[in-house]
């Protein structure tokens, strides 16, 4: 009887796995768009997920600052890469070099600590300078 019952359990299982396997044939063959536009638009699809990720990220932070929970420019949150975001510092701020601007991941202070001396603003002030480019 139990054999019977695992049996059965297999068969559904196979059957099961067979169905999806099926249905992931019928849709690579019955895709309206080739693989390049497929992967264009998922491209697209997730690259607006992120971006509505990263701005209701952004609007929790700012109502957690606002109310007090965390302190002002506790959270720094960048739009675009960290080559964009040096280029605008350096634009704003035109004694700012190459080596005051160097990020190494884990080191974060001490960028800080150089945009600090070179810039006479606090952690917290240049966090929202960054924040808000």
């Amino acid at each position: 009887m139990i054999n019977n019952m695992n049996d059965e359990k297999g068969k559904i299982l196979l059957a099961t796995l067979a169905g999806i396997g099926a249905g992931v044939v019928a849709g690579v063959l019955l895709a309206p768009n080739n693989g390049l536009d497929t992967r264009d638009s998922l491209k697209k699809t997730l690259t607006k997920v992120s971006d509505d990720v990263e701005r209701t990220v952004k609007n929790f932070m700012d109502k957690l600052e606002r109310n007090k929970v965390t302190d002002d420019g506790s959270s720094l949150i960048m739009r675009g890469s960290w080559d964009d975001v040096k280029g605008q510092l350096k634009k704003n701020y035109a004694d700012l070099t190459d080596d005051d601007l160097t990020y190494v991941e884990g080191q974060e202070d001490e960028l800080f600590g150089r945009l600090q001396q070179k810039l006479g603003k606090t952690k917290n002030e240049i966090m929202k300078v960054i924040r808000d480019l």
